[in-house]
């Protein structure tokens, strides 16, 4: 991984944004949904441009590992694309992640955004190239919501510009241990982020800030995961930890998500906070995997705050 990040450029209005789907094919299922997503971003100012098997079925996926690979990189090498969007979620996305051109990733930097399952691709990609990438809003959860909260789009086109005011996050997070850290971000689905321990693609933990969140789980499936984490040094190594809201993830026995996570960090030093509306939630910050962010819990600072660049013309 590069030590200084590679930046891709700003995505304004008029821009084409390619359009992937790169695990279960949600836009097959639900076509008209799939529609008023990609008129939301027309709505939006920008050109979208649907990959060739992005509405397919394959089974449960939306295509072979080679034709999603291939619509993904035919995106990237797109110079008239200014930024690739991941249409849904699954849990498959990971079947790319040895198809990955990172070389050719690495020539063509631009924007890529996606959240729940292919946000281990957002980590692979910024981990192996140093490219920021977003975690940020889906066509098919997002865009083609029809209640979606308009602070949604509005931070995701302020933060994909490079506007200045976009690093500034005044959310409403509940510190269960204060403390100021600053690091690179880390950011994603727990269950999907797992998916990279172990193998060439696992992120750099040494001095990150790491935000996870996840949906439609038990909190004693959620702990699983999180411990194999911990077992794995993550814990050891980061140097502060942000959940995100939960979404549909039930107590076991009583017990919590956020308690759960409280429990497992106890004995550790950095600091710890819960509520980041981002991932599965409706209201969503867009988040740069890879720039550097700032944790800060007194109350005349913003709780988040980007510290460099996350586009080339963006100055936090």
């Amino acid at each position: 991984m590069r030590t200084t990040p590679l930046l891709p450029g700003p995505v304004v209005k008029g821009d084409r944004i390619g359009i992937v789907t790169v695990s279960a094919a949600e836009p097959a299922a639900n076509p008209a949904k799939f529609d008023r997503g990609i008129e939301a971003l027309t709505s939006l100012g920008f050109e979208p441009v649907v990959a060739p098997h992005a509405t397919n079925r394959a089974g449960y996926r939306a295509g072979d590992t080679t034709s999603l690979v291939e619509d993904f990189h035919s995106l990237i090498t797109d110079d008239s694309i200014s930024a690739v969007v991941f249409a849904g979620g699954g849990r498959s996305s990971n079947r790319l992640l040895s198809g990955l051109d990172l070389k050719l990733i690495y020539r063509h930097p631009k924007a890529i955004i996606g959240v729940s399952d292919p946000s281990l691709l957002l980590n692979a990609i910024t981990t192996r190239t140093g490219l920021v990438t977003f975690h940020g809003p889906s066509v098919m959860w997002d865009f083609a919501a029809e209640d979606a909260p308009a602070a949604t789009a509005e931070h995701f086109t302020a933060m994909l510009s490079g506007r200045p005011s976009a690093a500034r996050i005044d959310a409403p997070l509940t510190w269960s241990r204060t403390g100021t850290a600053e690091g690179p971000l880390i950011a994603g689905c727990l269950s999907s982020l797992r998916c990279l321990l172990g193998t060439p693609w696992e992120p750099r933990w040494d001095g990150a800030i790491l935000a996870v969140e996840d949906a439609f789980k038990t909190t004693e499936a959620l702990d699983q995961t999180l411990t194999h984490f911990r077992d794995c040094g993550v814990f050891d190594e980061i140097a502060g930890l942000v959940t995100g809201e939960p979404v549909a993830c039930e107590p076991s026995a009583g017990v919590t998500f956020t308690e759960m996570v409280q429990d497992l960090a106890d004995g550790y030093d950095w600091p710890l906070a819960h509520g980041l509306p981002y991932g599965h939630t409706p209201l969503k910050y867009t988040l740069p995997v890879g720039a550097t962010i700032r944790l800060d819990p007194r109350p005349e600072q913003y709780p988040l705050t980007f510290t460099t660049a996350w586009t080339e013309e963006a100055t936090a």
